[in-house]
């Protein structure tokens, strides 16, 4: 189906989880029609497609920006489509869609929780509103878990946010993930005070000018501990972009670690607030690669565990016969390689201390493969 066939280096699961993106989130393309009579034609081109899987892992990323960016035009819109996704592939395909969705809603209730125990307590003055969003580690996307020095400041939101959830709950351990935060921080000009939003990276640098006027690339590396090819990238949007908050000295694109940046207090904007590049809201190409690395490793585990289902249910099946049968049990999610299928089995003929050679006799001369009689239950002799 012409549906299938990839545009450029782009699939067509990945461009159709984009226009969903574009379409979801504030801000983005407006078509004319009905929003739901759209999402219905998205659902029944999705169905044509044969790499579901791909479509998903690239929606739930783009999901999990939309949400925590708060850049998502309407929770009822996105509750909608996953509820029709639902309908058409099951409940599975959609559990962790739902579960990003209902962590949002818990950390609604959680945040107001908190700010009632900071209220409670008299003797905790944060100086400022924190938001935290609690996520379920099985839901999201995989984020690093970074090493950043974070201002005096944010550490004591940190401490108090960390205190007040271990006094609710002991079975479960925080792991602070900056990737995708954002700050609001008020800048002091010469001519007017502006409300910067910005990532809580470009917070971190912008707030070491609290302490001293200048800094090189590197005092800057070795201040906030963020690796130096992502501070370049910081350092451009404050300082080489529309809104230059920081003067770079040289004033060329290059960038060196010797590069001294100052705090531009004469920096000027007709609005009195105004939205940074957070560079996280678009989908990289680092990314891109990452995704599609993370789907070929799923299918690997997903050709395994239908082999296993198969042969268990079958217990004795020629090579050609397994493959098809497995095929078939894959293709509403993608449309697997014969060659991926019979790699996994001998995976699991290896793992089980079969012997690879043994299947290659058997499988030329079209006897059957049957599963192992050993306690695990899932090797094959």
């Amino acid at each position: 189906v012409f549906v299938n066939k990839d545009i450029g280096n782009a699939t067509t699961a990945e461009l159709l989880s984009t226009f969903c993106d574009n379409i979801m989130k504030t801000g983005g393309d407006k078509i004319e029609g009905e929003i739901d009579t759209i999402l219905d034609k998205i659902v029944m081109l999705f169905s044509y497609l044969s790499d579901k899987d791909m479509f998903a892992e690239f929606y739930r990323k783009q999901l999990a920006k939309r949400l925590l960016l708060n850049r998502s035009a309407s929770d009822d819109d996105e509750r909608s489509l996953i509820t029709k996704l639902k309908y058409r592939c099951g409940a599975q395909f959609t559990s962790k869609l739902e579960g990003m969705l209902t962590d949002m809603n818990v950390s609604k209730d959680n945040q107001a929780a908190f700010a009632t125990w900071i209220t409670s307590n008299d003797q905790i003055q944060l100086g400022m509103e924190c938001s935290v969003t609690v996520l379920t580690t099985g839901f999201w996307p995989t984020y690093k878990v970074d090493d950043v020095t974070l201002p005096t400041e944010l550490i004591k939101c940190v401490d108090k946010f960390t205190q007040y959830y271990e006094s609710r709950t002991s079975h479960r351990k925080l792991k602070w993930i900056h990737t995708l935060g954002t700050c609001v921080l008020a800048g002091k000009f010469e001519a007017k005070p502006i409300d910067l939003v910005i990532s809580t990276y470009q917070a971190c640098i912008l707030m070491l000018f609290n302490q001293q006027e200048e800094y090189t690339t590197l005092d800057i590396a070795q201040n906030t501990k963020l690796p130096m090819d992502e501070l370049k990238k910081y350092l451009q949007t404050l300082a080489l972009s529309k809104y230059t908050i920081l003067t770079k000295n040289p004033k060329v694109k290059e960038m060196v670690d010797t590069d001294v940046y100052t705090f531009n207090r004469k920096f000027t904007d007709r609005q009195r607030k105004i939205k940074m590049s957070l560079l996280v809201t678009k989908v990289s190409q680092d990314e891109k690669a990452a995704t599609k690395a993370t789907v070929d490793e799923d299918r690997k585990h997903a050709v395994e565990a239908s082999i296993v289902r198969v042969m268990k249910a079958r217990k004795t099946m020629t090579h050609q016969n397994l493959v098809m049968e497995v095929s078939t049990q894959l293709m509403k999610l993608f449309k697997p390689d014969p060659k991926v299928i019979k790699n996994r089995i001998e995976s699991l003929i290896s793992r089980a201390g079969g012997c690879t050679s043994t299947w290659h006799d058997r499988a030329k001369s079209g006897l059957c493969l049957r599963p192992c009689g050993g306690p695990g239950g899932g090797g094959f002799l």
